[in-house]
């Protein structure tokens, strides 16, 4: 297993530290001293999430030892991890790693300082909060400036006591930035990371949040997973592939629902927009369900490259499905219940077509079409349609309050079933492909919601479930 080896030691005895490039510690020294760890939000600054930060932490006194990150893969040198003497390295930098780790890895946390963080003592400083994008106290430094969204060799930052840190930065000016980590000061210390881009931080407070006590700086190309630090023969992140993901996932019960994706994913404008909540049905009853467990398993099985569901979220993942045919049927069939007197009738006005063959594109028209005139062409295998028919059936009847019309023809209902099948089968397919695109070996709510958000013909018709805007399946 190993030790940790001390790279450098510096000594901190004014109860606080300055952080970041030259001119960002002299406008920490410049600052008032921070107190503690305090609520930094996150703030739009044109196209991205900044925090300002004053560059200056309460720290604690006393001797601090600087560690440095080994990538193992490319052996470079991939970060630093700087902590008071009395922390526990190994355990300090897995929390720091948990709460907000690299926005590049998998289940890193928070990328924001937010109520998670500050419970957990850990500060958040991003790329955009310091170096060149925070320009106070540049035209004093004098530093040399170059365009911050080109790619830079390496990427560096200085930790230095509150008291000295003016003192520190004008010795560091007048050295080449390639050799300053090299230079050993009593009082602070400069972090480099060659090849590298992009500079950040996480500091770590004690567990009274009143003083820091470790600070974890890295780039955009530190790989936790295949980092090392020096002296030690385990990464600082264990490998995970796909599947392993996935199944921790499902023990730690991960929310798959997938609600911060659909809030990502604004509507485009092709789609139109989401209704308004007045205009949203549901959620209804576990009996009004239309498809049971089996005949999900029918549709699944209709296409050999079909993911399943998984326990314990397939039944979430039923009622979904089922609220959006619901919302479905309420939205676009029971209106038509005494409007037409034919079946074909009846599909001309739903599909807005005269006949399928017309519709050369096979839209989702020309299915709806096709099934609602033709019930009984192409079966699928292991089917019960009887049992689900009379399921469509009864909730039509309890809808429409009367047992009249087209809900009373058999073939009709037939047809129904079978338009309903269909649009299963499709956001079957699609939530497969959704899943498998990031490697997921089942299909989850979320990759409904993805299916049916990315399609303009199946958003169109399933977009007034209540259920599918709010995730309470």
């Amino acid at each position: 297993m190993g030790f940790p080896r001390v790279h450098a030691r510096f000594t901190v005895h004014s109860g606080h530290l300055c952080y970041g490039e030259l001119h960002n510690i002299w406008q920490g020294a410049l600052a008032e001293p921070s107190w503690g760890l305090t609520a930094v939000q996150p703030r739009v600054a044109g196209t991205v999430m900044t925090h300002k930060l004053d560059h200056n932490v309460s720290a604690l006194n006393g001797t601090w030892n600087a560690f440095r990150l080994i990538d193992t893969t490319e052996s470079r040198l991939a970060g630093w991890f700087v902590a008071h003497e009395s922390v526990d390295v190994l355990q300090e930098t897995d929390k720091i790693l948990h709460v907000s780790g690299s926005p590049n890895e998998e289940d890193s946390g928070s990328q924001y300082n937010d109520e998670k963080t500050i419970k957990e003592g850990v500060l958040v400083i991003n790329r955009y909060d310091w170096g060149l994008y925070d320009k106070r106290a540049l035209d004093v430094v004098g530093e040399d400036e170059f365009d911050p969204y080109t790619f830079a060799p390496r990427i560096g930052a200085g930790l230095v006591d509150y008291a000295e840190a003016k003192a520190e930065v004008m010795f560091w000016k007048n050295v080449p930035e390639d050799d300053r980590a090299e230079e050993q000061r009593p009082h602070g210390l400069w972090l480099d990371i060659p090849q590298n881009e992009y500079s950040f931080g996480r500091f770590g407070f004690d567990d009274k949040q009143g003083a820091a006590r470790s600070f974890l700086f890295f780039g955009i190309q530190t790989v936790f997973t295949q980092t090392f630090i020096a002296g030690m023969q385990q990464p600082l992140r264990k490998y995970e592939t796909h599947e392993e993901r996935f199944q921790r996932r499902l023990q730690e019960g991960f929310d798959f629902r997938g609600m911060e994706t659909l809030k990502l994913m604004a509507v485009p404008s092709w789609l139109g927009s989401s209704p308004a909540d007045g205009d949203l049905l549901g959620p209804h009853t576990n009996d009004e369900r239309l498809f049971q467990e089996a005949d999900f398993a029918a549709l699944l099985r209709r296409n050999a490259e079909n993911l399943d569901f998984v326990d314990p979220w397939r039944d979430r993942v039923e009622f979904l499905l089922n609220e959006l045919l619901i919302s479905y049927l309420e939205r676009y069939i029971l209106p038509l219940d005494r409007s037409f007197a034919t079946i074909l009738s009846t599909a001309q006005a739903l599909t807005r077509q005269r006949a399928p063959q017309q519709n050369k594109s096979r839209t989702l028209d020309f299915y709806l079409f096709q099934y609602l005139t033709q019930p009984h062409e192409d079966p699928i295998p292991n089917w019960d349609a009887a049992a689900v028919a009379a399921r469509v059936r009864e909730f039509l009847f309890s809808r429409s309050g009367e047992q009249l019309g087209l809900f009373s023809n058999d073939e009709y209902i037939a047809g129904l079933c079978r338009c309903l099948a269909w649009l299963i089968r499709e956001v079957l397919e699609l939530a497969s492909n959704a899943a498998k695109d990031i490697y997921r070996s089942n299909i989850m709510p979320a990759d409904v919601r993805i299916a049916v958000c990315n399609d303009a013909q199946l958003f169109s018709i399933f977009k007034y479930s209540r259920v599918y805007w709010d995730g309470s399946e």
